[in-house]
């Protein structure tokens, strides 16, 4: 259809001329859910002057322009489109009680089509373990920030888990947090054995390991 010189052009034609256009600019990324073109018969024409897409990407309208030479002159012929794009969305795999902290293994990315992709904000499943749901997330459903709180791993004052590790040796002994720490941050911990104080990451609720 987009290579004829002449022909007849129906809505179904001018559909896909559309998808084409859309595959062309933006691949796989976005399909047509709906179209809508005023067109009472078909269009007898000479040859197609130009196609023009006015679509922003993550956008969920956007309109088709065809210019089409006619034996009596140029003609415009006008789409409007419904659209739905590609999200990689982050899903709960089992339910997400409120209160409770989630973790990275309780989720998963999973890509579907919208009109529009929510804003999540979560840069990475691995941080999650840093907040805690306020409020029932059940499985299958997109999980966004909106419904989390972050909640340190380590505060202040709490008696903690302190991991050494070297090669295959690994000793554990309880100390003291003398700061509050999310997944990842260094903090500092006070030895219950020794009274010294360590340096080490926060690697998961109540434990540090030791730098």
């Amino acid at each position: 259809m987009s290579t004829a010189l002449s022909g007849s052009l129906d809505k179904e034609e001018v559909e896909e001329l559309v998808k084409e256009e859309l595959h062309s600019r933006f691949k796989g990324d976005v399909r047509l859910k709906n179209l809508r073109v005023f067109l009472r018969k078909p269009i007898e024409f000479v040859s197609i002057d130009r196609k023009v897409l006015s679509v922003r990407r993550g956008e969920p309208r956007g309109n088709f322009h065809l210019y089409l030479k006619t034996k009596r002159g140029f003609r415009r012929i006008t789409a409007t489109l419904e659209l739905e794009w590609k999200c990689s969305l982050i899903v709960a795999q089992e339910d997400l009680l409120k209160g409770e902290r989630v973790y990275p293994w309780q989720v998963a990315y999973e890509e579907m089509f919208m009109g529009r992709c929510p804003r999540q904000d979560i840069e990475s499943t691995e941080e999650l373990i840093n907040y805690v749901a306020l409020r029932t997330v059940k499985r299958g459903e997109v999980l966004v920030k909106s419904y989390l709180k972050k909640e340190p791993l380590v505060r202040r004052g709490q008696e903690v888990s302190v991991i050494y590790r070297s090669g295959n040796l690994e000793i554990s002994f309880s100390g003291k947090a003398l700061d509050t720490g999310f997944y990842g941050d260094v903090i500092r911990v006070r030895s219950f054995n020794t009274g010294k104080v360590l340096r080490g990451r926060v690697i998961s609720e109540g434990s540090v390991l030791l730098k």
